[in-house]
């Protein structure tokens, strides 16, 4: 056995981070931020002159970083550096407590443990080195004390700098560390504030005597009042059965008293309620008590007019003489009222005040790994925290100092299906807050910051009679860039300044004042936004924003205003064109004087950088493909989506009748379509093409789940590094051998959108447009490359880096921007569209008060009356069964299913409605084999499971003459339609996969062989059954016991297939044969470790060799089975996480190299140098190779990015809105696509399968794993 973390080999050198200026290789290198210096590692370590360097090198530097230090040490340990192959030797460790034969109970090793938060303080154990004594002449410098908590059963372990003053993560229960979610059923019951749901943990050291005895409403005068204005203003603009129900509620409770709506009018208390909302004081004045109540925190909105200059081409003497206009309409608020508000608001006793560093250490001798998941554990929060401790001590103030996180988020959007009304709104989020609150709408993290007007219509009329002409498409570019900065140097006041250097005392819910420093850590926003952010070029010649950048002739601006010279004037152009600068003074320029390196808070975009970029773009060419090679592969290919089973509650959703066309897809759509590529591309082109295109997608699959993972340790970012360099090479090969062999042309939705370009273009340079300027005309397809140079291409090789310095990317995703967007449009739906912006501020007031209220009101009634918040689950009613002989339940029978509790393993309703005769059922389906010894082997698995409890045997175990003595009560089976699985995942939290018969039928357990050369095996469960049985033997209990069991159809993996990450192919499984004697079996439920995702293999097609005719194995119809199934292994990221290893919430399972359990081939193309298959082995990047052999993906930027055509205008990223108008709008929110058209059942939600598959970003904000 391999040791856990085998050391680099001598030999292996690290390339450095560098960007090569060569566009016409297509690779993708690691990149540095604008303003750094170049590295000597791919592993910078990061320290306090990464963010603060100002110096921005010239391109020469570039180079000469390329061609590396050979000699050069990697920066972080070499011991921690690991290939697949040395994880898969590192988990072959099984624990005695996971033993098989030994595991107490557990049944097969399946249940592993729950998730649980770190050690709590009081355990901390202070590192053991001495702090180093100061120095008496010297400013002292803060110590980071390193204090260890113990680690908890997973391994996982913290280091704080310091015992902490409040931890949050105290107050965490496996309910909120658990992504299952309740039947959503409307119900009179009330909700418990500490329930799964409630944004605010419960503080259990609150007392019921600390309460106050007469709850407040201010500033509402009751109970009553209350209860309706919270039900008019927060909600759903279109009033639902399940508004209605709320309502009746509120009617029907101890709250409402109709006496109290004598002088009860809604306009005037509406009024009322708006003026104390009103921040009526200064920005930096005292809060405002009331003596009424409880303050309400000033952070209200704002409307100024926002001033920028203009130029005209004509020379000014000073700055007095730049003319300037007023663009009216901001509407802002205050950067540190928000601030203050959002820490002072109870939900921050969430928030966590010290950062810390998680390690993980799965064995005593393996060596520790970093753990990268949350901002707040973070390199960059380290390096911020002890940054802040260094600062000058503030005049008399001893207090702690806390460094507040902001991430910030903008982008615009439509609020309307028709017309063009759209908003443009900057929100902010804070990083000391988990991303797993941060990312569900329904918490109300999202603080709204601004609104960004836009150019109003009249500017043209001004820029008219000041020039004489109007202005041109470079000066409106350049003049809506003006006016993003000059509303962030609006918000970034002086307020915040001081802030920023000397911090703002807040007192804090847990009644502790501390001193908080704000800090810009991230800005998510897609690429025209971060184009607007960084002051350079849309598309330019250097479009990465965090690119190595000279700063020097910036100052040069003057020649615009001063000198009279055009935007895009040769003079302004010969200083700004070499680098994509742009001539507009950056807002965040400020903040450089405190170490801010605005280029490096621009972080990735996985959303659109990848599922709507890259792989969108590679998608959209192999159609172009399939279109090119003709016949009827592109038919064949929508007929095989549509017949991609689902998964999951709606990880991936059922395929649209044409999935092709990429109508109203959004990134989760793409996201569903990668996914399920592999066995849907298999063979519609030749060889070798075939491979090649399923070898790149095997890579894009495991590029896609790596960079998406929410919990990442050193060995998972090598592989992601890894991952990366293979990418690039698949690419570039891509391009070169199967791009080059097909002629490829513009798909008919991609002519027709040239054409609405051209006749856009054509229209806008007449003053009345003719007809035929107007019309969509074009002159056929024209011929389309596969195009490499592209930013979001170059953007790949950031996301190690990025993620080892502010934690992994759905941190600063752009999705729950987006997933606000929703949020702004219900508000416009409730305006009367005049003025609607100002309406939209005041009902984003609204909701936001009447949220604070509703958690303070609901913590109160908690803990006057704790025992009304357990309302019981009820039972479902009994109905009518159906006299059927199969073993599955019909869609029309209703069965009930309450909540699954997160900490059971599986659930089986235990109701005796369905139940069924064995011995009639057996008599009506003679001559199925899948009956064959049916009554025995039931006998059979019950009784192993009686003899020993943690393993169920091999079959074969007991006599006739034994199995006689266990005799089933009433010879009846009762008959269910679900089961849902517990399990606990890579990111250790806990999931649920639930299991039906009918469409969500197949599901793994641990290989009962463990010389199988695989770690799993796979069933279809054919019947979910429950049953009542005694053993009739001496000493026995004569006491009925009852079981669940899984009535199964065994598969078998395909060994003559190679599969697994070195051949980069998905593995494939059969059915057994049904003469098999195994073909057929039980199943304790307690072996099942998840539900699998198998899809079929459609190029090998059907057959009915297996399972000859009719059986009730099969569904109701079906007489034939799918030759072969490909195992998905990139369903979700923990399913990927459990073939892949190295997840901290798995237990630990043998990962051999399922290479060596496959049938060598002599297929010639293993060879490197053929036209070959991308996933022979020696297409990986191991430790070994030397740098030039494997670089990661090199910058393919250029001049232009995709161009569809050369009608294309640059675009300077006007209005922030980069996208295509004729294109649908991709924000990650669009609708679900092909919900079942069944009936819903009781209790019975979409995760069972039942009744459609509902989308749970409404609600959760993040779609389950």
């Amino acid at each position: 056995m391999s040791s856990p973390n085998p050391p680099l080999p001598a030999t292996a050198t690290q390339q450095s981070g560098s960007l090569s200026p060569d566009t016409a290789t297509g690779t993708l290198l690691t990149i540095h931020e604008r303003g750094e210096q170049p590295a000597t590692s791919t592993f910078p370590q990061p320290g306090p002159s990464s963010l603060a360097s100002a110096n921005r090198d010239s391109l020469s530097t570039r180079s000469s970083a390329q061609s590396g230090n050979s000699s050069a040490k990697p920066a972080i340990p070499a011991a921690t550096w690991t290939t697949r192959q040395h994880m898969r030797d590192f988990f072959k460790w099984k624990p005695a407590e996971y033993d098989r034969a030994q595991d107490h109970g557990r049944s097969c090793g399946t249940r592993g443990p729950l998730p649980e938060a770190a050690a709590t303080l009081p355990e901390i154990v202070p590192n053991s080195q001495p702090a180093p004594e100061p120095d008496s002449d010297a400013t002292p410098q803060y110590v980071w004390k390193a204090a260890h908590t113990l680690k908890n059963s997973f391994g996982m372990y913290r280091e704080y700098p310091s015992v902490p003053t409040h931890n949050p993560d105290d107050l965490l229960t496996l309910e909120n560390m658990s992504d299952i979610t309740p039947p959503q059923v409307a119900t009179d019951a009330p909700v418990a504030t500490n329930s799964r749901l409630s944004v605010i943990l419960e503080d259990n050291s609150i007392t019921s005597g600390s309460a106050e005895t007469t709850p407040s409403y201010f500033p509402f005068a009751n109970s009553t009042i209350f209860g309706l204005m919270n039900w008019m203003w927060s909600g759903s603009a279109m009033k639902s059965i399940g508004e209605m129900v709320k309502l009746l509620n509120f009617l029907k409770s101890d709250d409402f008293k109709k006496e109290d709506l004598i002088d009860f009018d809604i306009r005037k208390e509406t009024a009322k309620f708006d003026a104390s909302l009103e921040d009526s004081s200064s920005l930096s004045g005292p809060r405002n008590l009331s003596k009424e109540g409880p303050a309400i925190i000033k952070d209200g909105w704002h409307e100024v007019e926002v001033d920028i200059q203009v130029p005209t081409g004509r020379g000014c003497v000073s700055d007095n003489d730049i003319p300037t206009f007023s663009v009216p309409g901001l509407h802002f608020r205050s950067l540190i009222a928000v601030i203050k508000a959002a820490f002072e608001d109870s939900a921050s006793r969430c928030f966590h005040y010290t950062p810390f560093k998680q390690f993980w250490k799965p064995t005593a001798d393996s060596e520790a790994q970093r753990v990268y998941d949350e901002i707040y554990s973070s390199d960059a929060m380290v390096e911020a925290h002890e940054a802040v401790q260094n600062l000058p001590a503030e005049p008399g103030c001893e207090l702690e100092r806390v460094v507040a996180a902001l991430m910030f988020w903008s982008d615009s959007t439509h609020l309307a299906s028709f017309g063009n009304a759209s908003l443009w709104p900057i929100y902010l989020f804070l990083g000391n807050q988990s991303k797993w609150l941060r990312g569900k709408p329904r918490t109300g993290s999202c603080h709204h910051l601004a609104y960004i007007p836009k150019l109003p219509d009249d500017f043209h009329d001004y820029y008219t009679n000041l020039t004489g002409e109007g202005p041109s498409e470079e000066t409106l570019t350049h003049l809506r860039r003006e006016l993003v900065h000059a509303i962030w140097k609006l918000l970034l006041d002086g307020e915040f300044m001081h802030a920023y250097e000397h911090g703002i005392v807040i007192m804090c819910p847990d009644g502790v004042l501390r001193r908080f420093y704000p800090r810009i850590f991230t800005y998510s926003a897609d690429y025209p936004e971060k184009v607007l952010l960084a002051t350079i070029r849309n598309l330019g010649a250097c479009p990465c924003p965090r690119c190595l950048i000279p700063k020097e002739r910036i100052p040069e601006l003057e020649q615009i205003y001063k000198k009279g010279k055009g935007v895009k004037s040769a003079a302004v152009e010969r200083i700004l064109a070499p680098k994509s600068l742009v001539p507009t003074q950056n807002a965040f320029a400020s903040l450089s004087k405190f170490g801010l390196n605005l280029y490096k808070m621009l972080v990735v975009d996985f959303m659109h950088e990848w599922e709507l970029g890259v792989w969108k773009a590679t998608f959209i060419h192999l159609i172009r493909i399939l279109v090119a090679h003709g016949e009827t592969a592109v038919q064949e290919l929508n007929r095989r989506y549509r017949a991609v089973p689902t998964f999951g509650r709606s990880t991936i959703r059922r395929f649209g009748e044409n999935a092709l066309s990429m109508k109203k897809l959004a990134a989760r759509n793409y996201e569903d379509l990668l996914q399920c590529a592999i066995p849907v591309f298999e063979g519609l082109l030749p060889e070798p093409h075939n491979d090649a295109i399923l070898s790149l997608l095997f890579t894009m699959a495991e590029w896609h789940t790596l960079a998406k993972l929410r919990m990442h340790t050193e060995t998972s970012l090598n592989w992601l590094e890894q991952c990366t360099t293979n990418l690039g090479r698949q690419l570039r090969r891509f391009k070169t051998r199967t791009c080059s062999a097909f002629q490829t042309k513009e798909l008919p939705k991609e002519e027709a959108a040239r054409g609405r370009r051209r006749a856009k273009k054509k229209a806008g340079a007449q003053t009345t447009p003719t007809p035929t300027s107007t019309r969509s005309q074009t002159t056929g397809p024209k011929l389309k490359i596969f195009n490499m140079i592209t930013y979001k291409l170059h953007s790949l090789g950031d996301y190690v880096k990025m993620i080892r310095w502010f934690g992994t990317s759905d941190s600063y995703s752009t999705q729950p921007g987006e997933l606000e967007h929703r949020r702004v449009k219900r508000f416009y739906a409730r305006t009367n569209k005049n003025k609607a912006v100002r309406q939209m501020t005041r009902l984003e007031r609204r909701e936001q008060a009447l949220r604070r209220l509703v958690r303070k009101q609901g913590q109160e009634e908690a803990r006057r009356n704790p025992s009304k918040f357990n309302p019981n689950h009820g039972k479902g009613s009994s109905t009518t069964t159906k006299k059927t002989m199969t073993p599955r339940l019909d869609f029309t029978e209703s069965e009930a299913l309450p909540f699954t509790a997160p900490e059971l393993h599986h659930h089986i309703s235990h109701s005796r409605n369905f139940p069924f005769n064995i011995s009639s059922f057996l008599a009506s389906s003679q001559g199925d084999p899948a009956i064959e010894d049916f009554y025995p082997k039931l006998q059979e698995h019950l009784l192993a499971r009686y003899h020993h409890p943690t393993w169920t045997g091999d079959g074969n175990e007991f006599s006739d003459e034994e199995r006689s003595k266990l005799v089933i009560l009433n010879n009846r089976l009762f008959r269910h339609k679900v089961m849902r699985i517990n399990y606990t995942t890579y990111d250790v939290r806990r999931g649920q996969d639930s299991i039906n018969s009918r469409n969500h039928a197949d599901v793994m357990i641990l290989a009962r062989n463990e010389e199988s050369g695989h770690p799993f095996e796979y069933a279809r469960v054919i019947g979910i059954f429950h049953l009542d049985a005694v053993y009739n033997k001496a000493g026995a209990s004569d006491v009925p016991e009852t079981y669940d069991v899984l009535w199964v159809r065994w598969y078998r993996r395909d060994t003559s297939y190679r599969a697994g990450f070195e051949k980069k192919r998905l593995h494939r499984i059969e059915f057994l044969p049904s003469d098999d004697p195994g073909a057929f079996g039980f199943l304790n439920p307690d072996e099942v470790i998840r539900a699998a995702h198998l899809i079929p293999a459609f190029y090998h097609g059907g057959t009915e060799t297996l399972l000859k005719g009719l059986s009730v194995a099969r569904g109701e119809g079906e007489i034939d089975d799918w030759r072969y199934f490909y195992v998905n292994l990139f369903v979700d990221r923990d399913m990927y996480m459990r073939y892949a290893g190295n997840g901290i919430g798995h237990y630990k399972v043998d990962l051999a190299d399922d290479a060596k359990a496959a049938v060598s081939s002599a297929n010639p193309d293993d060879a490197e140098d053929g036209v070959a298959v991308e996933g022979a082995a020696d297409e990986e990047f191991t430790p070994g190779e030397t740098a030039d052999k494997g670089t990661p993906l090199e910058n393919t930027r250029g001049d232009g990015e995709e161009a569809e055509d050369d009608d294309a205008e640059e675009g300077e990223g006007q209005e922030g809105e980069g996208e295509d108008e004729d294109e649908e709008e991709e924000e990650g929110e669009g609708e679900g696509e092909g919900d079942d058209d069944e009936d819903d059942d009781d209790n019975l939600g979409a995760e069972d399968g039942e009744g459609g598959f509902m989308d749970l970003e409404d609600e959760e904000g993040y779609a389950p794993l």
